[in-house]
């Protein structure tokens, strides 16, 4: 029989309660999305909160990169180049650019999606949906450049490797590899960042070369493909996938996603560059991804660095290197006089004094 004591009485009453508000805060609290009204045709005819029962206003979705060749277009353009063909080529040599490219490629696309599902109807203009994520790269590409961005840089270059496999695998297919349900397509995205991720833990030198070559295939084939399809292309894949701004639906759904046979090229021939050119990284660069500086101390006493002595270092750190080397045998035993030589000086010198001499007797 359960006791009776008031203690144990509210404590009773306290679980009930909580059990009792879980139960019925998920509803409440739970997120619910637009209620879409089609006609008789399938198309939109209205677009309603379900919470205020107001009609959402609805605007053109954008993506920052403006409208043909436009200003924004030609920076996102240089920008993709700039930062993808390094990558691709050589992310492995480049340490510590490499982990600061990968901090700023994460901060321009969290700062490019926040903005592109927080506008209202009225949006913002490409100018600043520009600048602001390219100032966030700069920022966090800087933070990358020190060692205590080295290891965040590192698991970040291999979520973004396996985020744009997973994107351009996703985007192969008209309304996304799989239409509905939607988050399917998150979930293959997600998977992929997590195994590129658990491989640079794993296996640091394949899983850089693979993060930093998918990286940079992705940024190259996205240029590429601004410049053939402008912003028909993957520009309006990455909206499509990345927009879920409930005051974009009708843009986005009027208009859909059917990727040009360019652009399926480009990103087929990006995807089987991705391992062509990790392996060409792997083979290139002997190098371990993390090097010791030629001023520090490590790299002094390294057995590689043929060019640093005892002799030539300055004299607070011939005391340091010093301590660390150890004397080999052949400076512990001390040096064999040589033998003279006939005709040497030691020799020759007793010799003319002695003829001197014989001569004057």
């Amino acid at each position: 029989m359960l006791p009776r004591s008031p203690s144990c009485t509210r404590a009773l009453a306290l679980c009930l309660l909580l059990a009792a508000s879980a139960a019925h805060a998920s509803p409440v609290l739970a997120r619910r999305g637009p209620v879409i009204t089609y006609d008789d045709t399938g198309h939109i005819v209205n677009i309603t909160d379900p919470t205020t029962q107001q009609q959402i206003a609805q605007g053109a979705a954008t993506d920052g990169a403006g409208a043909g060749f436009g200003v924004p277009a030609v920076v996102w353009l240089a920008w993709a180049f700039a930062v993808g063909v390094p990558l691709a080529l050589a992310g492995f040599r480049l340490g510590r650019l490499t982990t600061g490219a990968a901090l700023g490629c994460a901060a321009t696309l969290a700062i490019w999606a926040s903005f592109v599902n927080a506008v209202g109807a009225d949006g913002i203009s490409d100018l600043w949906l520009m600048i602001l994520p390219l100032a966030a790269f700069g920022c966090a590409f800087v933070l990358g450049l020190f060692e205590f961005g080295r290891i965040a840089g590192l698991a970040v270059l291999g979520v973004l490797g396996g985020m744009s496999v997973g994107v351009r695998i996703v985007l192969f297919r008209a309304g996304l590899l799989v239409p509905h349900p939607y988050w399917a397509n998150w979930v293959v995205t997600m998977v992929l960042a997590a195994v590129m991720l658990l491989l640079v833990i794993a296996k640091q030198r394949a899983g850089v070369t693979l993060s930093a070559a998918a990286v940079g295939t992705f940024l190259i084939a996205l240029g590429a493909d601004l410049v053939a399809n402008k912003q028909a292309g993957m520009s309006m894949g990455l909206r499509y996938f990345f927009d879920r701004n409930s005051a974009h639906i009708l843009w986005l759904q009027t208009r859909g996603w059917h990727p040009p046979v360019t652009t399926e090229v480009i990103m087929a021939v990006s995807l089987a560059a991705t391992p062509l050119l990790a392996y060409a990284q792997h083979r290139l660069f002997k190098q371990p991804f993390k090097r010791p500086r030629r001023d520090s101390l490590a790299s002094r006493l390294s057995v590689d660095d043929d060019d640093t002595t005892i002799a030539d270092a300055p004299e607070p750190e011939k005391q340091a290197l010093a301590k660390n080397v150890e004397p080999s045998e052949e400076a512990s035993t001390p040096p064999t006089p040589a033998p003279d030589e006939p005709g040497s000086p030691k020799e020759d010198t007793p010799f003319r004094a002695k003829l001197g001499s014989l001569k004057r007797s």
